[in-house]
């Protein structure tokens, strides 16, 4: 049965999504309260582009970088604005627009930020998949800002895993959280694109799988 116009209208409307993001942050709150979150330093100071797999997205909150407020590259989808107005309650600055699309304004504005010293975030994979492979936007936002990719994640130990196209984890109260990082890549324009895109899939990949065998939970693979 398909959603009736007039619910799909008040979903994309800008007072609904305001409104539910209040319950949802205080949701996430109360997670990152409740949780015992083992949380260790980034590899390199900042600023850099943080890039994690479109499946944790919505644990964006618990990751806390730098002196300026973080800086996300959200798609303009529904399910984008409600995460970007979460975000908000946080101190998460959003930048509209996909990595894999290659929108030279959204780039032209985390440019703007990178210089100005913000840390920047990324998923690779998003906003449509497949599923922990990279899209190679990523790549040029690095090489146009001139900042390193920093591989992180968040792997929770109790969590509610949706059946959508990125296993879009939702964590649960009262849980261990692993924070992982991996080792910088640097994208210039002599860079191999093919083995900077491989090399940053594989790191992504391996700290997720660390994280989740942290958290004491089985790995998600690839889709």
């Amino acid at each position: 049965m398909s959603t009736p116009a007039f619910v799909k209208r008040i979903l994309r409307s800008n007072a609904f999504q305001t409104f539910i993001s209040y319950p949802l942050a205080g949701y996430f709150q109360f997670v990152t309260w409740t949780g015992k979150i083992d949380r260790p330093e980034p590899p390199v100071p900042g600023p850099f582009i943080m890039a994690m797999w479109h499946g944790r997205l919505i644990m964006l909150p618990m990751l806390r970088v730098g002196a300026k407020p973080l800086v996300a590259l959200i798609s303009g989808h529904r399910d984008g604005r409600i995460i970007s107005k979460v975000g908000a309650h946080f101190g998460i600055m959003t930048v509209t627009g996909s990595s894999s699309k290659g929108g030279m304004r959204a780039v032209r504005e985390l440019m703007r930020f990178g210089r100005d010293g913000h840390c920047l975030f990324v998923t690779p994979d998003g906003p449509r998949g497949p599923r922990m492979h990279v899209n190679e936007g990523v790549l040029d936002i690095a090489r146009l800002t001139g900042l390193p990719i920093v591989p992180v994640t968040v792997g929770p130990q109790r969590a509610v895993v949706f059946k959508s196209w990125d296993r879009l984890f939702l964590p649960l109260p009262f849980s261990k959280v692993a924070i992982r990082w991996g080792a910088p890549i640097t994208v210039d324009a002599d860079t191999d694109r093919a083995a900077a895109a491989a090399e940053l899939e594989a790191s992504l990949s391996a700290v997720q799988r660390e994280a989740e065998l942290l958290a004491g939970r089985e790995p998600i693979e690839p889709g």
